[in-house]
């Protein structure tokens, strides 16, 4: 993936996880499932029902954790391309320079 795909992705990313509504929803959901985990009962019947609402929880987590990696890939590739582009803007100085 190219720095400005990375930079292009992590823009998208922030505006998701800053997104008021999606912040509403998604901790709506994770209180829910949480709740929802902490209420079915702890016997050897239910076992398979709290290891759904676990995984989903889980889940849950990584989709937001994938997100800020992405925001933070993007982030990373901003400076890489500031520091490309001020090592472009050196060259053709020293070029100039050496030229005259």
């Amino acid at each position: 993936m190219t720095l400005e795909e990375r930079l292009y992705k992590g823009d998208q990313a922030k505006l998701v996880l800053e997104n008021e509504v999606f912040q509403a929803v998604f901790a709506d959901i994770e209180k829910d499932l949480i709740e929802s985990w902490k209420n079915i009962p702890s016997s050897p019947k239910h076992a398979d029902d709290r290891e759904k609402t676990h995984l989903a929880v889980t889940m849950l987590g990584k989709v937001k954790a994938s997100l800020e990696q992405t925001l933070e890939s993007g982030k990373l590739a901003k400076v890489e391309l500031e520091y490309l582009h001020q090592q472009s803007l050196l060259d053709k100085a020293r070029n100039y320079l050496s030229q005259n």
